[in-house]
């Protein structure tokens, strides 16, 4: 970037004017910390490059609004907060290698973050203390980092209140404490460092209120993280109510900052609560919208849009459609109405369906077998359902969940959509709900027993138990290739009912085979005595033997990926899976001593597969077993 010739203003000149103290805040409003290795490597290398290079260093664009007098001024960071946040953190860990002298480490203590990780940075900012945790971590790095428990005692924060924004902070202070102990950084080196950024050329707009700052926000991306949909919505609502002024607009705005502040307090609760994979705050915007939107969302036609696979553009560009056409007044009530519902739908999503989940785990269930469409069931039912007005806090029985979790499972498991462009309407369902539990329950009965099509589907159980009993040598010998998600949902479910304990798995799992795919010729031939070479068409033989039942559903396992990669292609009978506990991680403790002869394998494996293909009958169709399978157990997750 070419910088202008004539007295370009400095990080320094702009946060350190002589005379002046100013106090730099960051809102509630604004994301938290979100740097990570990547950013930091970024800027210690930038400070490594100008470092002694003569050339000047651009540090970016700073959009402050000033909230303070002329005596004791202070700025609220509306964009430019991850820049200054990562140099105050850079500050603090020089601090701790050169404690004196630099007029820069004044910046410390006049910046604050957003306010629910304020006091952790404070602390962060305790000398001592921090110099402690960084002798203790000397060997940080991405695959060693310490544990949120080290993080938390070793700074003294609080464990109630810890955020993974506060964890990417303290991983900061070890970067850059790491960079100095294998040399990439050094500590005779420090104040330049410190220059580098100080004497960065910088440019700065500085607004008298939130209209101008937020019209310059809107427009304006950072070097670091890109904007992400929900900030670029906050701003297009923000801009609205001051493009269109009616009333207190200012006083209209604060509400809208309001309620985002309190979203991004939630929103690690949402990444840690998630019960399969990491639903993002982007993801659950899309959802809300589809659903919910100001509030006002009755209508099955209402509810299919935005699409679901609607991109961040697609998103924009529907709330800036909602503000068009609803006009001045009905566009300033919509922006501050969709603010306060968003944070309802986030509150649901990272504190009530996890608080619910530990009394009745099928709502974590429902999240990990069909995430989109529970998501949405969800906030509308706790909405429907809530004990008092704004609560959002409604819930459903297990007799209730019950039904949801046979619908998803059922609803398209089977043939009978061939053909269907159209299939499934979650829509209908949606707007059918009454409500009162009674009023819901009756409404996914009636989805259970005639399905989304109904001249199609009537009588879905009895469908899709026909499809199962046409489809049961698949199911046996080759569910690994077929109706994936079904087989692991049901295999999870299965070792669930069997007292294994394995939610965490379905984070982000991987399927195990116990006898591996890449099985050795030594392991059938060693068995005879002495060992006997097969011949090629012996070879052959086993080897159409053996593929016949190794994808049998009997034969897989759910394990964390980095479990599956620790077992390896192993031996079935030197595989140990007894960091877990019940199911069939235990049972295969017991049979190990069977898996060693290659005669049990298929005995082993099909033994297990009927076990879970009458599992799979009994609790989502309510079926009899098969006549060829032993009865499996019918508990709830």
């Amino acid at each position: 970037m070419n910088i202008p010739a004539e007295k370009p203003s400095t990080f320094g000149s702009i946060f350190f004017p002589e005379g002046r103290t100013i106090s730099v805040r960051v809102p509630d409003y604004q994301r938290a910390y979100s740097w990570d290795w990547k950013q930091i490597e970024l800027f210690i290398g930038d400070l490594i490059k100008y470092q002694g290079s003569g050339k000047g260093y651009y540090f970016g664009h700073f959009i402050a609004e000033k909230v303070g007098g002329d005596t004791e001024e202070r700025w609220e960071i509306v964009d430019g907060q991850q820049r200054i946040t990562t140099f105050v953190l850079f500050l603090m860990a020089c601090r701790s290698l050169s404690p004196s002298g630099h007029s820069a480490y004044s910046m410390i203590q006049r910046f604050s973050t957003v306010s629910y990780d304020a006091k952790s940075l404070e602390s962060m900012g305790d000398g001592s203390r921090m110099s402690n945790f960084l002798d203790a971590n000397k060997n940080f790095g991405p695959k060693n980092p310490p544990s949120d428990k080290d993080v938390i005692e070793g700074l003294g924060l609080s464990e109630d209140e810890f955020t993974s924004s506060q964890r990417r902070m303290a991983f900061a202070l070890l970067h850059f404490r790491h960079a100095f102990l294998d040399g990439k950084l050094k500590e005779s080196e420090i104040e330049g460092y410190i220059g580098v950024i100080m004497n960065a050329h910088c440019s700065r707009d500085l607004a008298p209120d939130k209209s101008v700052a937020v019209n310059i926000f809107e427009m304006h991306n950072t070097r670091g993280v890109p904007l992400t949909t929900v900030e670029i919505i906050k701003a297009t609502l923000m801009k609205y109510v001051y493009d269109h002024p009616g009333g207190d607009s200012d006083s209209e705005v604060k509400k809208i900052q309001t309620e985002f502040g309190e979203i991004y307090r939630m929103e690690e609760r949402l990444a840690a609560g998630s019960f399969r994979g990491e639903i993002t705050m982007d993801q659950l915007l899309r959802l809300h919208l589809r659903v919910v939107d100001d509030g006002t969302k009755k209508k099955a036609s209402e509810f299919d849009s935005p699409a679901l696979n609607a991109n961040a553009d697609a998103l924009v560009a529907y709330v800036d459609g909602k503000l068009g056409e609803l006009g001045p007044a009905g566009g300033v009530k919509y922006a501050r109405d969709l603010a306060r519902e968003f944070k309802k739908s986030v509150r649901i999503v990272s504190e009530t369906l996890p608080g619910w989940d530990k009394k009745d785990p099928l709502v974590g269930d429902v999240m990990i077998l069909d995430r989109d469409p529970s998501c949405q069931f969800f906030l509308i039912i706790c909405r429907r359902l809530e004990e008092a007005a704004d609560q959002a806090n409604g819930r459903l029985g297990s007799g209730s969940l019950l039904l949801w979790e046979r619908l998803l499972f059922t609803r398209d498991f089977h043939d009978e959509y061939h053909g269907l462009w159209y299939r499934d309407n979650f829509p209908a369902l949606y707007e059918s709900c009454g409500l009162n539990e009674a009023q819901i329950a009756e409404t996914l009965r009636c989805y259970l027993e005639n399905g989304f099509r109904p001249e199609r589907t009537k009588g879905l159980q009895s469908i899709v138990a026909a499809f199962l009993e046409k489809n049961k040598e698949r199911v046996l010998n080759g569910a690994f290739d077929w109706r994936g998600p079904k087989m692991t949902y049901t295999i999870y479910k299965y070792e669930v009912s069997n007292r294994a304990n394995i939610r965490d798995v379905m984070k982000g799992y991987s399927m195990e085979h116990i006898l591996p795919q890449e099985w050795k010729w030594e392991w059938v031939e060693a068995e005879d005595v002495p060992p006997k070479k097969l011949s090629k068409a012996e070879q052959e033989g086993v080897q159409r033997k053996i593929g016949s039942y190794i994808n049998g559903i009997g034969n897989l396992l759910l394990l964390t990926p980095g479990e599956n990669a620790s077992q390896g292609n192993r031996h079935p009978a030197t595989k140990d899976y007894g960091n877990k506990k019940g199911g069939s991680y235990e049972e295969h403790g017991e049979n190990r001593e069977k898996w060693r002869s290659s005669a049990n394998w298929e005995n082993l494996i099909q033994e297990r597969g009927n076990k879970i293909y009458d599992f799979m009958l009994k609790y989502f169709l309510d079926a009899p077993a098969s006549s060829s399978g032993a009865e499996a157990g019918d508990g709830n997750a």
